[in-house]
């Protein structure tokens, strides 16, 4: 008995570690210092950016991840939402990425003010942490959560709801069976025995969870298959008797037939349009990534407030 609630256990242990935060590494000593506000246009005064900027850090021990907030705020030089992305990976780059072939672990909020624009560039197992993939976009509901705050010119309360959601995303794990695939050098990203491991093709697991919606039609298939084989043999097992019309219980003599009419002014349809909008897609998919100028992969996403 005892074994078996020990390997009960064991089970309910491999199934929950997936979820469960991986800890992160800041690689660089030297860049942690870089964690902080970048306000070069003076968006907010003295008092609040001192103030953001020790909830940012504060942040950084929390998740053990580089972190940082870049408010773009010059008019005179608008950049495009791709631009802005750009500038996303390429600031991060040159604030926590200074080895070539190393790709650190954090997250990055650039607030382009003039086209209220936002974009989260994430890197190393912040893609994961902080996930893009279409059933399960934790950055787009990062990005869903500042909006509010920035429509109302509460920008402050913006950056905090940020530091935030960095932190409860953190807390909640990386999703189970979470990768990304860079559209650049084409490999795949993932979790292996708490690394961040990049390969060309995944693990039979995860091509498993990919092809869900396949094996689902296929079930289906093989279950409808089954249920008629199922219904043709206990068929053959049974003979059935063709049972009397229920004519040759009904007297001619004494039965009388009435027929009764109604008669209808007018008729009345009612249509329900189907809902055809709505996208979908089979099975699951992972996040997606790319590369900076620079060569480090990054995820993210971003939206206009």
């Amino acid at each position: 008995m005892k074994k078996r609630i020990f390997s009960l256990l064991a089970a309910v242990c491999l199934f929950l570690l997936p979820l469960l935060p991986v800890s992160a590494e800041r690689q660089f000593e030297d860049c942690i210092k870089n964690c902080k506000l970048y306000d070069p246009d003076g968006l907010f005064d003295e008092t609040e950016a001192k103030q953001l900027e020790d909830l940012i850090r504060e942040t950084s021990k929390k998740i053990d991840m580089y972190i940082a907030v870049q408010i773009i705020n010059d008019s005179e030089e608008q950049m495009t939402d791709y631009q802005t992305e750009v500038f996303a990976d390429d600031r991060y780059d040159a604030l926590f990425n200074p080895q070539q072939n190393v790709d650190t672990d954090g997250v990055m909020l650039v607030l382009n003010m003039p086209t209220h624009y936002i974009y989260i560039t994430t890197s190393g197992t912040g893609e994961l942490y902080y996930y893009n993939a279409r059933q399960n976009d934790r950055v787009g509901q990062m990005v869903e959560n500042l909006k509010g705050y920035l429509r109302s010119g509460d920008n402050a309360g913006a950056v905090r709801r940020f530091c935030q959601d960095a932190e409860y995303y953190y807390n909640s794990g990386i999703p189970q069976n979470a990768y990304t695939y860079n559209n650049d050098t084409h490999l795949y990203s993932y979790m292996k025995n708490g690394e961040l491991v990049r390969t060309e093709t995944l693990p039979f697991s995860y091509k498993y969870t990919i092809n869900y919606g396949i094996g689902l039609i296929v079930g289906s298939i093989a279950a409808a298959l089954t249920a008629l084989i199922s219904f043709a043999v206990i068929k053959s097992r049974y003979k059935f008797t063709k049972s009397l019309s229920a004519s040759n219980y009904i007297s001619d003599r004494e039965t009388t037939f009435y027929q009764r009419d109604d008669m209808f002014i007018r008729t009345h349809t009612t249509k329900t349009r189907i809902d055809t909008d709505r996208s979908s897609g089979g099975g699951f998919s992972g996040g997606s990534s790319h590369s900076s100028s620079g060569g480090h992969s990054h995820g993210g996403g971003g939206g206009h407030w």
